[in-house]
């Protein structure tokens, strides 16, 4: 070959070696952090946004803490700051808490999306992806009418205050059981993530109120340790018990019996609409404040509506 077709030849490798550098370049980078290692709610979330982001071409990484809680996840976020992604997408696990280290996150250039949880300080947030958790709260306690028409005594085991989302569920469930004759609310027990906590919860309250009527779980662990503490106490069946989530376990549980009600979220369609939002802002768009994703209440009247929303705990 002569040094003139080299030369030419050399220059066309050069120029697909730097078009490929700038598209490189301009392909979005995007952090998602989850709320917890080993949550079916978590992973089916993951599932939904690493899809999408296949789709979309999305540079995405994913981090998860070892526990719900904001000493263990901070580090976390610190660690996403260091590489200064285009979008950060967070489940926030304390609204206060979390505050000072997304802020710091911002600061670096991320843009921030929080999903499934939110900050109290929402300015730093670009949108936040939810469900209608104070209405889930709500639909909990009209189902919990239902199963008890004559009332009696009823106990939510939930997340220590910090949680938004969990504070909601708990909140909405003891605004609209306050309007249902007959009930007499034992108030909220925490578990912290345990389901082993949440069972102990279960026992010793039956313990101490032998003729507990009903239980609502704020979430899928505290409803799994919950169903293990009534089948310890022989209980299963005569308390009725609603909660949040459709893990694999609860579903189960939901078809045999063990738990009358799931309201369920669609966390696959949450990690769908972060990707979404996520290309929207690397492409300069304004989204809106708040995005709200689908809640259903399951029962065992319909277990294909059941498998539907069934979490999906490996991503295909």
């Amino acid at each position: 070959m002569k040094w003139s077709q080299s030369r030419w030849v050399l220059g066309l490798i050069l120029v697909s070696l730097s078009l490929s550098s700038v598209q490189a370049q301009e392909k979005g980078r995007v952090s998602l952090v989850l709320g917890t290692k080993g949550s079916p709610f978590y992973q089916s979330l993951q599932c939904g946004a690493m899809a999408r982001a296949d789709e979309l071409g999305l540079d995405l990484s994913v981090s998860a803490p070892n526990r719900f809680a904001a000493d263990s996840q901070i580090p976390v976020i610190n660690a996403v700051a260091a590489t200064q992604p285009d979008v950060a997408v967070i489940v926030p696990t304390d609204m206060q808490a979390l505050v000072m280290p997304v802020r710091q996150l911002a600061q670096r250039g991320s843009q921030i999306i929080t999903v499934d949880q939110t900050l109290a300080d929402t300015s730093l947030v670009e949108t936040q992806i939810l469900t209608d958790n104070e209405e889930g709260g709500r639909m909990a306690a009209r189902q919990m009418a239902e199963l008890l028409a004559d009332g009696g005594k009823v106990l939510v085991i939930t997340q220590p205050p910090g949680s938004i989302a969990q504070d909601a569920r708990t909140q909405g469930f003891e605004a609209q059981l306050g309007t249902q004759a007959g009930f007499d609310y034992l108030g909220a027990q925490y578990q912290a993530n345990d389901p082993q906590k949440a069972a102990e919860i279960v026992t010793s309250t039956l313990s101490a109120h032998p003729d507990l009527a009903g239980i609502f779980a704020t979430n899928d662990q505290g409803a799994i340790g919950a169903v293990t503490g009534l089948r310890q106490a022989g209980a299963l069946g005569r308390v009725k018990m609603i909660a949040y989530d459709a893990a694999s376990a609860e579903v189960a549980a939901l078809k045999n019996g063990a738990i009358d009600a799931l309201i369920a979220q669609d966390p696959a369609q949450e990690g769908r609409v972060a990707m979404d939002s996520a290309a929207a802002l690397i492409n300069g768009e304004t989204l809106p404040a708040t995005t709200l994703t689908d809640i259903v209440v399951l029962t065992a009247d319909d277990p294909a509506q059941a498998d539907q929303y069934e979490y999906q705990a490996d991503c295909l």
